[in-house]
């Protein structure tokens, strides 16, 4: 099975970063919810948690992206 132009190395990352990204989401999502549950803002609360692990899934995806990028830099 050919990995294109991608070392098995490279689909490691490529994956471990979607599932940082699906997990920041998802935990977001889940504090969002139980806070709605406990205060009663539905569905505000579930929202906001949304965004921020949306936000923080960003994060993580920009950040390895600078890393890669300056990895790339001083390999050439």
């Amino acid at each position: 099975m050919g990995l294109g132009p991608f070392t098995a190395q490279d689909h490691v990352q490529i994956t471990t970063l979607g599932l940082e990204f699906a997990v920041a989401v998802a935990l977001g999502t889940a504090a969002g919810w139980w806070a709605d549950g406990r205060f009663g803002l539905t569905p505000w609360l579930t929202v906001t948690g949304v965004l921020t692990g949306f936000a923080l899934g960003m994060y993580l995806v920009v950040k390895e992206a600078r890393r890669a990028g300056q990895e790339d830099k001083k390999g050439k």
